[in-house]
């Protein structure tokens, strides 16, 4: 029986982002192929609430510790600041102490995969039994870089990691021209750091394989994999006609993320205005958890804005939309929130950013548009012609079909785990 320890910067459950649901996913195809491992999740809890959801595929669920303030402050201004080697996401989740944890746990269980979610835990490296596997999720080094440029509509560079910062950091990182400041810092350090740990992995996991395959020709390494998110779209689905409603244009993604809220933010100010001329009735829904202050003040500043906050079910809640936006400022790899509308059947109009690693056909499963103006229009033929909604919802629903099946997204897990 092979046994897998998976280590995860947050609970990989329950469902309530896009993140969440791709370390599901992880965990529910290592069962699909092989049904009697044992999946050992430590874990650091980004809510308590959540632990109730373990699902029974973890047969184990560690819980681990951030460092305290002290350790955290010592470790951003020693090893962030004066020394440069760690980014100071890795300050502030690396504990001394969760570390020899961690290394107890390995020595005892002599695991023969150890998976590592996200470079902010690669510090947490240990010697001994396991093929070591580290999932990247995205370039953050570049996602970081890209949001200069649009720094005026990011409410917090940091997003919900501001939470993890020492209190006294934590202030200073509130002040707009320090938050300039560090996330360029960020971005140097993150940039080193993800080359420097590549070589201490036997595997490196991106979820666009675009850009595994660009990181290996940058670094040389031997096995770079593409692990998108799964969706098995309804195949009846694909024939059938749907029903939605004509008035709602939607937008989901966890808004504490400065590339969902800035987005929005966005959208809100530069195309939502042109669309409401001409679509007096229609309805803008911004759904996901955690709304900062600023997408909440949306609703006061722009007519039929409705911030729903985090729902019970976020298929539902998005599934009857005439129309999905998604004009990102700034991001890297591919956009689960983009592929998992088209899985609905609900048409997507986004910009090239939002576009990344999906090699759909413009115009024909989803709408890429180059300016704001495009945006609006490509919105309002949606919400108006609804045979050409219909086309592009049938267009979508088999595009994901092919790319993005079970059966496409787990023969790399399958290698990663033979």
């Amino acid at each position: 029986m092979k046994k897998i320890i998976f280590i995860t910067n947050r609970l990989p459950f329950p469902n309530t982002d896009g993140r969440k649901n791709l370390l599901q996913q992880y965990i529910e195809q290592m069962k699909d192929i092989y049904p009697d491992c044992e999946i050992i999740n430590l874990s650091f809890v980004d809510d308590q609430k959540y632990l109730k959801d373990r699902p029974a595929s973890i047969s184990r669920l560690v819980c681990l510790q951030t460092p305290g303030m002290a350790e955290k402050l010592y470790n951003a201004v020693v090893y962030s600041l004066l020394l440069r080697k760690w980014p100071l996401q890795v300050s502030a989740y690396y504990s001394r102490k969760t570390h020899r944890k961690i290394k107890a746990l390995i020595r005892e269980e002599q695991p023969d995969v150890i998976l590592y979610d996200m470079v902010r835990v690669a510090e947490y490296l240990t010697d001994g039994a396991g093929q070591k596997v580290l999932s990247y999720d995205d370039l953050l080094s570049l996602r970081y870089e890209r949001q200069l440029e649009w720094f005026q509509y990011i409410p917090s560079v940091f997003g919900g990691f501001a939470d993890k910062l020492p209190a006294g950091l934590k202030r200073f990182a509130n002040l707009k021209f320090i938050q300039k400041w560090l996330i360029a810092y960020e971005s140097k350090l993150l940039a080193e750091y993800e080359r420097k740990v590549a070589a201490n992995f036997r595997h490196l996991v991106f979820t666009s394989p675009k850009e595994a395959e660009t990181f290996s020709h940058t670094i040389r390494h031997r096995s770079c994999l593409g692990i998108p998110m799964r969706f098995d779209p309804d195949k009846k689905a694909g024939g059938s006609v749907r029903s939605y409603d004509r008035n709602k244009v939607v937008f989901v993604g966890k808004m504490d993320i400065p590339h969902n809220s800035s987005a929005v933010v966005y959208f809100c100010e530069k195309i939502w205005p042109s669309v409401k001329r001409e679509a007096p009735d229609a309805k803008f829904y911004i759904i996901g958890k955690n709304p900062s202050p600023e997408v909440v003040r949306l609703q006061q500043l722009y007519p039929d804005i409705v911030v729903t906050g985090e729902v019970d079910n976020v298929k539902r809640a998005m599934g009857d939309a005439a129309v999905m936006i998604a004009p990102l400022l700034f991001g890297t790899g591919i956009k689960t929130k983009i592929v998992e509308a088209m899985s609905l059947g609900v048409p997507v109009v986004t910009n090239p950013i939002g576009s990344e690693g999906i090699n759909a056909v413009n115009q024909e499963d989803l709408f890429v548009c180059e300016s704001d103006e495009e945006m609006a229009q490509k919105v309002l033929l949606l919400l108006n012609n609804k045979e050409i909604n219909e086309k592009v919802s049938r267009n979508s629903i088999r595009y994901v079909s092919r790319h993005f099946s079970s059966s496409a997204t787990r023969k790399n897990l399958e290698l990663i785990l033979s």
